[in-house]
């Protein structure tokens, strides 16, 4: 699998990831940005309550990998969303177990 990136909130801890991911936390929206531009492969994106959703969602379109965001709450696929627009795929309603739905999908191409 190639390396992917993890991007969570403060305080979110998801069970075991497989080797090779790195897991960068958060605590604001420019954190976000910062490590989405220096991305350079797939990317996981859980970034529940940061807010600054139109700069986040940018620097979305300009990385090279796919990137699934993780909603840990559920989502009915209809509000509107600049972030889940941006990305590639939405897991949401798992909670932080998500993510590690998130970094399966991306292990097998998606």
């Amino acid at each position: 699998m190639a390396a992917v990136l993890v991007l969570l909130p403060a305080g979110a801890a998801p069970s075991a990831l497989p080797d090779g991911v790195e897991v960068r936390t958060c605590a604001t929206p420019a954190e976000a940005v910062a490590a989405l531009a220096a991305a350079t492969g797939d990317v996981v994106l859980c970034v529940d309550g940061l807010g600054g959703a139109a700069e986040i969602a940018e620097a979305v379109a300009s990385v090279r990998g796919s990137v699934i965001q993780v909603e840990q709450d559920a989502w009915d696929g209809e509000a509107h969303s600049p972030v889940s627009a941006a990305c590639r795929g939405v897991v949401a309603g798992f909670g932080v177990a998500g993510v590690v739905a998130a970094v399966a999908l991306l292990g097998d191409g998606a």
